[in-house]
């Protein structure tokens, strides 16, 4: 039987940390599955193609999307057994702060669409299909949102007026169970960052279990290496600031990236 894994995120809720593991570990995780990571669907376009349908929610764009992920399944190889992990939260849509009025709604049709493909992949074959969001509770997920914006736009909202505008979109929980009524005889499985955080391999723990390597193997595997350290409050302050000033785009860029790059160096020193 193939076993198939479909991370779709959801947007910060620890998946560059899962990407990191899931990268670092993929000698072990290639003879049993083939490894897609967001390295691979930014480069091909698929991640472009899956955003641009949940911004404009065509048909054609949906088409778009489904024409390209099939070449891109149809490219890989999957020899008599292997299966597929995926990792990649746009494949659920543009991230909610860039697309308010939407949301995550195309979630569950991108994630209908997917599935489909990848039985058409495997057709005439036993396949098992999970499809997996990593979740955070709200209001860490929003002050998340406004730290990632803070830091790689020009965002001039301070983190009340931010969340004000945010509240029309629904939580990342509710956006997984949207999913799970459209597609009801998929399994779709949930897990909390705030629990993950507490486990031995992290975001990366469902990973592990879902390898079920035997003993000698699960033994070899690695923790993340990159994972979106938390910014200090002082330093968001600082970065708010900065971005209400009068600084030119490269200057504002170049003071925020020295300003992060203390703050790292400044957790560093203290461990």
């Amino acid at each position: 039987m193939r076993r198939v894994l479909l991370h779709l995120g959801l947007h910060k809720t620890g998946t560059t940390a899962a990407q990191s593991f899931l990268f670092e570990n993929r000698s072990l995780i290639w003879p049993h599955h083939a490894l897609v990571l967001p390295y691979r669907t930014r480069k091909s376009g698929l991640s472009e193609a899956a955003t641009r349908y949940s911004v404009y929610g065509t048909p054609a764009t949906l088409s778009d999307f489904s024409d390209q992920m099939r070449h891109f399944l149809n490219s890989l190889e999957f020899g008599k057994k292997r299966g597929l992990i995926l990792s990649e939260e746009n494949f659920s849509g543009l991230r909610p702060s860039r697309n308010v009025a939407v949301g995550y709604e195309a979630a569950p049709e991108l994630a209908k669409c997917l599935v489909g493909l990848i039985r058409d992949r495997f057709a005439g074959e036993e396949v098992h299909i999970t499809l997996y969001f990593s979740l955070r509770q709200r209001g860490g997920w929003l002050r998340s949102l406004w730290a990632h914006d803070l830091h790689r736009t020009r965002l001039m909202q301070d983190f009340d007026a931010y969340r004000t505008r945010l509240a029309p979109v629904p939580s990342p929980e509710a956006a997984a169970e949207a999913v799970r009524d459209r597609l009801p005889s998929v399994s779709v499985r949930t897990e909390w960052l705030e629990d993950l955080q507490g486990r031995r391999h992290g975001p990366g723990d469902t990973f592990a279990e879902f390898l079920d390597l035997p003993y000698e193997k699960a033994t070899q595997l690695v923790g993340a290496t990159r994972v979106n350290p938390r910014l200090p409050e002082d330093v968001l302050t600082q970065m708010l600031e900065l971005n209400r000033s009068a600084l030119d785009e490269a200057e504002l860029i170049e003071q925020k990236a020295a300003l992060v790059q203390r703050a790292q160096n400044d957790l560093i020193g203290t461990r």
